[in-house]
């Protein structure tokens, strides 16, 4: 099977191993400000009534603004979010012939914005043990001063662990505590604009607090193998 852009057996193996990979340079500078410009206007319009302070927020939405489908607004975002080399490299990642968008996100991180909670993905949606991975698409450089992303290496081969609360509880479950991990620290991931970071469903991660003074936008996009269904 052919593919818009295929991954070296390197990028597959790490990703196997460790949970995580970067692709590098995956889109043009060009398509970073088009793109990072259509999902700018989308969070506008559906933050517009909010006009509190970060410190007025909860802890949940200091880690950061989350809007939600937006291909669904914006016949440029679907762009993006369809992209066929997007998808292609989620097939080869999870090693599936067919995969299925899941959904769509604006993740942008204010200025003062609190680290976000470490967390797996896969155990807030309905679909089960559906092999299933994330692209995490930056709009701006993002470092350890920003927002990064980190993960812990190899933690998606510990399943799904016990849920973490990020939304409504004031003391989650520290699951980098969690025996199944042993120990193992998460590993900050920096990136360009053009790079996306992938990460498998059960990829124990968290980002990194926003100490500039800039807000860190990012665009993910979730994919899953078709044949799973939704769980009730």
């Amino acid at each position: 099977m052919s593919f818009p852009v295929t991954l070296d057996t390197e990028a597959v193996d790490r990703f196997r191993e460790q949970g995580f990979v970067v692709t590098p340079g995956l889109l043009t500078s060009d398509e970073i400000v088009r793109f990072g410009a259509a999902v700018d206007a989308e969070v506008a319009q559906r933050t517009a009534g909010d006009v509190r302070q970060i410190s007025e927020k909860s802890r949940y939405e200091q880690s950061f603004i989350q809007c939600m489908r937006l291909w669904e607004t914006s016949s440029v975002v679907r762009e993006l979010s369809c992209d066929a080399r997007l998808a292609g490299v989620a097939a080869q990642l999870l090693e599936e012939p067919e995969i299925l968008l899941w959904q769509d996100q604006a993740l942008y991180k204010e200025a003062g914005g609190e680290a976000t909670t470490p967390h797996q993905d896969q155990c807030f949606w309905p679909i089960g043990e559906a092999p299933l991975v994330s692209a995490w698409i930056p709009f701006v450089e993002v470092n350890a001063d920003n927002g990064a992303m980190s993960y812990v290496p190899g933690s998606h081969r510990c399943g799904g662990l016990q849920v973490v609360d990020i939304t409504h509880s004031s003391e989650p479950y520290d699951i980098l505590a969690d025996p199944a991990l042993a120990g193992v620290e998460p590993e900050v991931v920096y990136a360009q604009p053009g790079d996306v970071i992938w990460h498998h469903g059960f990829c124990v991660h968290q980002a990194t607090a926003n100490h500039s003074s800039e807000m860190r936008r990012v665009f993910t996009t979730v994919y899953l193998a078709r044949g799973y269904s939704r769980v009730k």
